[in-house]
């Protein structure tokens, strides 16, 4: 399907409007287009596909040294679908956490939430707001004042759900090819609105959000202006 997109986006005043009025004590991202670089269906099945994105681990570790508590929150429907076990996506996520402090040696997850589910209708699972809720009340956090980024249609509709204002959607994963092959601006830019031409309007139901260029060009951009 062609997605022609015109974007009606906010001026650098507005952009900083939407940060937080500090930072948040919670930042939610999720894992694969955002952490790593994403691999594509059925994803990540085991360690050696596991590559960060640019900046990522530096950027966990500003968020760290600044007092935020940082957690993960993925599907991996590849574990109810049985071509991944559990053992094997914790060996995953110990890569994760391993190169995330080569990088950087503060670059600590603090908690990782995940939904091996493959019904959709599974309260925990994305684009349902289960697990992001879930990550507020164990981290005592409103979840109007913790910060999502995510790169998938999905991850926008959840932090919707689950009442989060600030929202950050990633060129990396799926991000650029959701927002119809248009990379994002440096610096990030509020999408207040969009005018999109085609079968599915959802996206125009997540708006505002936040469009970066990368998980770390986001915590530049959260840090910036809180």
């Amino acid at each position: 399907m062609v997605l022609l997109l015109i974007l009606v986006a906010a001026t650098v005043a507005s952009a900083v409007a939407f940060a937080p009025p500090s930072l948040p004590k919670l930042v939610l991202l999720d894992r694969d287009g955002v952490i790593n670089e994403d691999v594509g269906a059925p994803g990540v099945v085991c360690k050696t596909q596991f590559e960060l994105t640019p900046g990522a681990g530096k950027a966990i570790g500003i968020l760290k040294r600044l007092g935020c508590n940082v957690v993960v929150i993925t599907n991996q429907s590849c574990v109810g679908k049985k071509l991944l076990t559990l053992s094997e996506l914790d060996e995953i996520h110990k890569e994760m956490q391993k190169r995330l402090l080569q990088t950087d040696g503060c670059a600590v997850i603090d908690q990782i939430y995940v939904c091996t589910s493959v019904d959709e209708n599974d309260p925990r699972k994305k684009p349902n707001p289960g697990m992001m809720i879930e990550a507020c009340q164990d981290w005592g956090v409103d979840a109007a004042e913790s910060v999502f980024v995510g790169d998938t249609l999905t991850d926008m509709q959840a932090a919707s759900a689950a009442g989060m204002s600030t929202r950050i959607l990633v060129e990396t994963g799926y991000g650029f090819g959701l927002m119809g092959s248009q990379s994002a601006p440096s610096p990030p830019q509020l999408i207040e609105k969009t005018r999109i031409q085609t079968k599915n309007s959802d996206l125009s139901m997540v708006t505002p959000f936040l469009y970066s260029t990368n998980l770390a060009e986001a915590v530049n951009w959260l840090v910036g202006n809180c």
